[in-house]
């Protein structure tokens, strides 16, 4: 008589069908974790542009630097490229697009350059994900738009993330 020492192709089949069980049950639980991770991180990342902003408009250096003076203003004062968030005009940060110490001074507080912010963002987004920022008499605001956990687009008229000095 001899003795089969392997498992059968009905037990093997069971474990088959309670892994790919277990898998479904885990891999929502875990996208869930992910999204939050990457949530959490884009909140650090609007903390940092509005610390970078606020260093950067009180810089010796940025307020004697004409080039500068126009995108300063435009922050406190926008008029091109404008988003009502909450009621306050927004600018894109990424419309910093010409040489200028403000520019250097966000690049060197954030880390990273100012057209790359945008791509800093981990949640899920879109390719018109972005970065707006004001300042009214010193207070910064920063609000990052993307796409929600669904997928689906928010109103402009509600971001994501908005933090405020």
């Amino acid at each position: 008589m001899r003795k089969n020492k392997g498992f059968s192709l009905v037990e093997l089949i069971i474990v088959i069908a309670i892994m790919a069980i277990l898998i479904g049950i885990m891999v929502p639980v875990l996208m869930h974790f992910i999204e939050k991770s990457n949530v959490s991180s884009d909140y650090q990342l609007a903390d940092t542009i509005r610390s970078a902003v606020a260093y950067s408009i009180v810089d010796a250096r940025v307020k004697e630097d004409d080039a500068s003076q126009p995108f300063l203003e435009q922050f406190e004062t926008p008029t091109v490229g404008v988003v009502n968030i909450n009621g306050k005009d927004m600018v894109s940060i990424s419309s910093i697009d010409q040489p200028c110490v403000l520019k250097e001074s966000l690049e060197e507080y954030t880390g990273f350059t100012v057209t790359d912010i945008k791509n800093q963002i981990k949640s899920k987004h879109e390719s018109d994900t972005d970065c707006y920022i004001c300042t009214t008499d010193g207070v910064v605001t920063v609000a990052l738009f993307h796409t929600d956990n669904t997928g689906k687009k928010k109103p402009s008229s509600n971001p994501d993330i908005v933090i405020t000095q």
